[in-house]
């Protein structure tokens, strides 16, 4: 679990034990959470497979490549 999921965790927690959530709120905020995790996601597998396609990522595995300049 990444710090920063850990952290938006402990504040909605916290926000739940003082009761300033209305009911149903609490979920829709983890819904929201959820859903921006899965597009941070979504975009690093973009960016990821733009750089490989414009040439700028190695296609070659790091142990194949570090096997090769030993």
């Amino acid at each position: 679990m990444s710090e920063q999921k850990a952290d938006d965790e402990t504040r909605l927690n916290r926000l739940r034990e003082r009761g300033v959530l209305e009911s149903g709120e609490a979920e829709w905020i983890e819904d929201l959470l959820h859903r921006l995790e899965e597009a941070e996601a979504r975009s690093l597998r973009l960016r990821e497979a733009l750089l490989k396609a414009n040439g700028h990522k190695p296609t070659m595995s790091t142990k194949l490549r570090d096997a090769l300049y030993e």
